[in-house]
C-alpha cells in the first residue's frame, strides 16, 4: 500500500489481520466493513473506540475517508440513532469498518493482548470463550498489587477501582471492556489467577470477587479497550503508509 491507499487494500488487511470472516456469521453488523461510502482512495484515517457522533464528527474534522471502530453501531442499542450516524458518515464521505469480537479475540494484537503489555503482564495463556475466540488473557505479573494500580491509572488516564482481596499476588487475568459476569471470573480463579482486571463490573462482579478472594481491577469500559483500537491504527498506518488519528472520547462519560 502508498500514500493513497484503496479502501479495498485497508480493509483486505485489516480482515487478514484479524481473521474477521471468522466472525461475520456471529456477529454480521460489528466486524468488517460496515458503511462503504464509495471515496475513490484513503489518505488519512481514523480510529475510536466507538461510533458516536463525536467520532463521526471527529473523523470528518480530520479529514479521514475511513473510520475504524472497536465498538460498531447497533440497533439494539442506538434505536433510531443508527439511522442517523450512518447518514452522518455517509455526508461527510467517511466509510465505516468494524472489529469487535475480532479485536477483542485477536492473537497477539487484540484487546487483552495489548493492555497486558501496557500493565507489564507476561501473557502465557488465554480464556474467556467469545463468539468462537477468546476475549481474556492470563500471565505473570512482577511486583505488588498497589504496583499494578499504579501502573493501570497511569497507563490508562483514569483512577481505576480497586478491590484487594488475595493473600497472593503475580497471576493476573485480563478481560477489556464488559468483562465482569462472575463466569469469567471464575473461570480465571480456576486457571490461577489472583487478580482480575477488567473494565466494568456489577455489584454481583464485586461481590463474587470478595467472597472467593480474588483481587479485583476495574478500569472502565472505554479506558480498558481504547489502548487496542489506537495499537492497531499503528499498525494499519505502518502497514499502509498513510496517517491517522485517534478521536478520543471522554473516559469520565464512558
Amino acid at each position: 500500500m502508498h500514500a493513497n491507499a484503496s479502501l479495498a487494500e485497508m480493509v483486505a488487511w485489516l480482515d487478514r489481520h484479524l481473521d474477521t470472516p471468522a466472525y461475520a456469521e456471529s456477529e454480521p453488523d460489528a466486524n468488517g466493513l460496515i458503511l462503504d461510502t464509495g471515496e475513490p482512495g484513503v489518505t488519512k484515517f481514523a480510529v475510536a473506540v466507538n461510533t458516536s457522533l463525536a467520532t463521526i464528527f471527529g473523523a470528518a474534522k480530520a479529514g479521514a475517508q475511513l473510520l475504524v471502530v472497536h465498538h460498531s453501531t447497533w440497533d439494539h442499542i442506538d434505536y433510531h440513532l443508527r439511522a442517523e450516524k450512518l447518514q452522518a458518515l455517509k455526508l461527510a464521505g467517511v466509510s465505516l469498518y468494524g472489529a469487535h469480537a475480532s479485536l477483542d479475540c485477536a492473537p497477539n494484537v487484540g484487546n487483552g493482548w495489548v493492555l497486558a503489555e501496557l500493565l507489564g503482564v507476561r501473557v502465557d495463556g488465554t480464556f474467556c470463550d467469545y463468539h468462537g475466540g477468546k476475549a481474556g488473557v492470563i500471565g505473570a505479573c512482577d511486583g505488588s498489587f498497589a504496583d499494578l494500580i499504579q501502573r493501570a491509572s497511569r497507563g490508562l488516564r483514569v483512577q481505576v477501582e480497586a478491590h484487594q482481596h488475595a493473600k497472593a499476588f503475580g497471576r493476573i487475568a485480563i478481560v477489556p471492556g464488559g468483562g465482569g459476569m462472575t463466569n469469567d471470573l471464575d473461570e480465571a480463579r480456576r486457571t490461577g489467577a489472583d487478580t482480575y482486571v477488567t473494565g466494568e463490573g456489577s455489584m454481583f462482579t464485586r461481590m463474587f470477587a470478595k467472597e472467593t478472594g480474588m483481587n479485583l481491577v476495574l478500569g472502565t469500559h472505554y479506558a480498558t479497550e481504547a489502548p487496542g483500537i489506537r495499537a492497531l491504527g499503528e499498525r494499519l498506518s505502518a502497514e499502509a503508509g498513510i496517517p491517522f488519528e485517534f478521536i478520543d472520547e471522554s473516559p469520565d462519560v464512558f
